[in-house]
């Protein structure tokens, strides 16, 4: 990794070409602008997501790199490996296609997780109604917060109290091994933490249980838990779920309840690059620093 700089944040994506669009428009309207923003591509087709990053990425106001691996299943993990190997950032923020950052998201994290920590965040799930009423014009005003009821907003308030009882039986040793959850959609981590437990585990293919194994692995090296609930709120947009299963029928649980012998796993950052991704780099015409 060349010329360091301060946040990365990385988006995971397959063949959603419109939503994603949305989550950099979000991200331009950051309190704290991204030093630079990387697109996890799990194998979308070029002339979709590929074709939509080259038509928007000179205008805007940060970095955009766009980290391609084929089409070979749902690979979750190796994608967001590839995106952090290839990022710059010493602090890393994680978000998925489908979910919006409010504009405080970026700048809460990044002022509350330290080199010893991981910051914990959570979705706001759009209703049916708050889908109709949206458009981009209220990620342009600010407004993604005005979307959600009063109890919506309660409810996640009751989740930080939860997240946060959880971390106090952490601090005494007596938290579940992934409790408080990681939820690798909304998350932030200093680079030195992931390498110390050498990323996300890439044995995980299919849905479900690597975010889990990422937050147990962090907390068994040491990293503490910071409650980012109601801090950093991000909306999650309705759509088809690309996978057909439930995360308890799916592939990878066996793999999770094996005992867990260190908080490094075998198959992570430490086998990068992969030959077969490809790298796409702008720099955007706003911006005042050279990005090579």
């Amino acid at each position: 990794m060349n010329d360091v700089i301060a946040i990365s944040v990385i988006i995971t994506t397959y063949r959603d070409p419109d939503n994603l669009r949305l989550v950099l428009r979000a991200l331009e309207r950051q309190h704290r602008l991204p030093d630079e923003v990387v697109i996890a591509d799990d194998g979308s087709p070029p002339e979709e997501t590929q074709s939509m990053l080259q038509t928007i990425a000179a205008s805007l106001p940060f970095p955009l790199v766009h980290v391609w691996q084929p089409d070979d299943g749902f690979r979750a993990a190796r994608g967001r490996n590839n995106a952090i190997f290839h990022s710059r950032g010493r602090f890393l923020a994680f978000l998925d296609q489908d979910t919006l950052p409010h504009p405080c998201w970026l700048a809460a994290h990044h002022n509350a997780v330290s080199a010893l920590n991981v910051g914990l965040g959570h979705v706001l799930e759009l209703s049916t109604v708050a889908e109709k009423r949206f458009d981009t014009a209220t990620i342009d005003a600010g407004a993604l917060a005005a979307l959600h009821s009063p109890e919506e907003w309660r409810l996640l308030h009751a989740l930080h109290r939860k997240f946060l009882f959880y971390a106090f039986l952490r601090r005494l040793g007596i938290a579940p091994a992934h409790k408080p959850k990681l939820r690798s959609c909304n998350f932030s981590v200093h680079r030195s933490a992931l390498d110390a437990v050498n990323g996300f585990d890439e044995r995980y293919e299919g849905w479900g249980q690597e975010d889990d194994d990422l937050g147990r692995r962090l907390y068994r090296a040491g990293i503490r838990p910071v409650i980012m609930i109601n801090q950093a709120p991000v909306s999650h947009r309705q759509h088809p779920p690309r996978h057909s299963n439930t995360w308890r029928d799916g592939p990878n649980l066996p793999l999770y309840r094996q005992r867990l012998h260190s908080s490094r796993c075998e198959r992570g950052l430490d086998r990068h690059p992969h030959a077969d991704v490809k790298i796409t780099r702008w720099t955007g015409s706003m911006l005042t620093q050279p990005f090579v």
